[in-house]
């Protein structure tokens, strides 16, 4: 009886052992599988169960964002960030709004950004600067901001605001190049006919126009839909050419050193696009705490046109790009042109 009894407790020994050591391979297993979710890149397993490793994978990352806050040029990516598409994807995305889209780019050049969401003449000015930068897509084709005027105001016409103080988000950015182009072909000099003034966004852009500082102001969505909405005002100038007016931008020496996480990004941003085209109103509620002041309907309308703009297959279109440059050069603020392949590059794009 005794010699059954240790050899009962001998085997239920060993079978503890190999339990325990089970438990510990599959623990040590997970914390693997755990501590490469960080990483660039990770090796899996063959789908074969050979035990050879697979082509590494990009496995996310960090990414210090900036973006203008206020509006929704940048609609691509605020989807999904709301929607948890970059954040399923291993991608943290670390976000940093700014009023006005030259500050945003500072912080860029001055590293505490790694990734932009700007206009693309942003990167003409830096690459004219000595500085790294490029365009690796684009997620917004036109000027996104439009002058807005009380419904009652006098002009019916750009090229009757002579002479006015209008606001725009902040000078020297996109929402300025738009009106300095429109005031130009109305024929205005945008320098001496009218006064620009910075007007931020959102809130105080509308209280810059309602309390008669500026006689219009350049707004844009969902705020431009809001304030239309209300039957109070109305747009008196839509910038309609065609304009590289929001890209991905990024230092090309940061995208050389996280090109699997830059390659990554790009590809859940297409893929957040490709399904907010099918489901506008989807789209619409996914960014509805972002601006729950704004009446669902009226979020709908504006997230659909929004969507409108966004270029297929996210590349830097030329035409857009070119008018951009076109703007540049002729406020003298470019010295020469710059070839297109010099600020764009396309091949990270899925």
């Amino acid at each position: 009886m005794k010699k059954k009894k240790s050899f009962a407790l001998l085997l239920l020994s060993i079978m503890l052992v190999v339990l325990s050591a089970c438990g510990n391979s599959n623990s040590n297993s997970n914390a693997s599988a755990s501590s490469g979710a960080g990483s660039t890149a990770s090796a899996s397993p063959s789908a074969s169960g050979s035990g050879e490793a697979s082509p590494a994978a990009p496995a996310g990352g960090k990414i210090r964002l900036g973006l203008v806050g206020g509006g929704m040029t940048p609609i691509v990516a605020q989807i999904g960030i709301n929607d948890g598409s970059y954040e399923k994807a291993g991608i943290e995305i670390d976000e940093k709004d700014f009023t006005a889209g030259s500050d945003m780019v500072q912080a860029l050049v001055g590293g505490s950004l790694d990734v932009v969401l700007g206009s693309y003449e942003h990167v003409l000015r830096q690459i004219q600067n000595g500085l790294g930068v490029k365009a690796y897509a684009e997620i917004f084709n036109g000027v996104g901001y439009s002058l807005v005027v009380k419904k009652d105001a006098p002009y019916q016409s750009l090229a009757e605001v002579k002479g006015k103080t209008l606001a725009v988000t902040k000078v020297g950015s996109l929402s300025d190049t738009g009106l300095r182009e429109g005031l130009k072909e109305a024929g205005l000099d945008p320098e001496k006919d009218v006064k620009l003034i910075n007007g931020g966004s959102g809130a105080t852009m509308l209280a810059a126009i309602e309390g008669g500082q500026a006689a219009g102001g350049m707004v844009s969505e969902p705020t431009l839909s809001q304030m239309v909405a209300t039957g109070n005002y109305r747009v008196l100038y839509d910038p309609p050419f065609e304009f590289a007016g929001i890209v991905i931008m990024a230092k090309t020496d940061w995208v050389a050193k996280n090109q699997d996480l830059m390659k990554q990004f790009l590809q859940v941003t297409t893929e957040v696009n490709a399904r907010a085209q099918q489901d506008p109103d989807s789209a619409a509620a996914t960014v509805q705490k972002l601006f729950d002041k704004v009446p669902a309907d009226v979020l709908k309308k504006a997230v659909a046109t929004q969507l409108t703009k966004v270029p297929e297959g996210l590349k830097v279109t030329q035409g857009g790009a070119d008018y951009v440059q076109k703007t540049q050069l002729d406020q003298g603020i470019l010295k020469k042109e710059i070839p297109f392949a010099d600020a764009v590059d396309s091949s990270l794009l899925p």
